[in-house]
């Protein structure tokens, strides 16, 4: 009786991507960039997995050439960037992303601080505060082209609270980051009432500093003011 010898399957050798995976990619799309010690909540914040499966699966992603990670901080996970397939694979606009071309590491670096922070808000919220939606920059600009051909300030993000109010976020992830964007915070208070500020626990004793200045309101019992978180 002769041997049966097993077909071979078209696509082997080659790797494919899921639901779960294209809803990640999505979401790193939109945010610009992640750290990769952050990729379990934005892949199932219900059940996180590993930091060794989030290493295999982003090991996936740039074996199938939509994603690669490169270290940039210590202690940070690598960060998590979309090559221009993989930004292609989730839009086919043709604005280029501002992140995309590896080398420039250290700018998304911010983004990734801003996706931090969005994934803490999203998850713990804060005291008087819920937060249930999210605009991040990139949706901001589409929506605000021309507040942005003005020149005008651009978030880090907006948090949609449950009160249906928008609250601005800004990521001050260094302390001349943070001493720069304190302008930049006053304007938002101004015009929104309620602003979030999310900064590294290194930065926090500068920023709680700011905070008490007399150009600077903390949170009152109407909700208003200045909000400090720290990712």
């Amino acid at each position: 009786m002769a041997t049966r010898i097993p077909r071979r399957r078209a696509d082997q050798g080659t790797v494919r991507l899921n639901t779960r995976d294209l809803h990640a990619l999505e979401w790193i799309f939109d945010m610009h960039a992640v750290f990769e010690t952050d990729l379990p909540d934005v892949l199932n914040p219900a059940r996180l997995i590993s930091k060794n499966a989030a290493r295999s699966i982003v090991t996936r992603w740039a074996n199938a050439g939509v994603a690669y990670a490169e270290p940039v901080l210590a202690n940070q996970g690598r960060l998590v960037r979309l090559t221009p397939d993989g930004e292609r694979l989730v839009s086919t606009g043709d604005r280029a992303s501002p992140v995309a071309a590896p080398g420039a590491a250290a700018a998304a670096v911010h983004h990734a601080m801003v996706a931090r922070a969005r994934l803490r808000l999203e998850r713990d919220g804060l005291p008087d505060l819920v937060v249930v939606g999210w605009l991040s920059e990139r949706q901001w600009r589409m929506e605000n082209r021309s507040q942005v051909a003005a020149g005008e300030q651009i978030p880090d993000g907006i948090a949609r609270l449950d009160s249906g109010d928008l609250c601005p976020v800004h990521v001050g992830h260094t302390g001349v980051e943070f001493i720069r964007i304190r302008s930049t915070i006053m304007d938002f208070l101004g015009k929104y009432g309620t602003v979030i500020v999310a900064v590294p626990g290194d930065i926090a004793p500068l920023a709680q500093s700011t905070w008490n200045g007399p150009d600077f309101s903390g949170p009152g019992a109407d909700h208003s003011g200045l909000h400090l978180i720290i990712i």
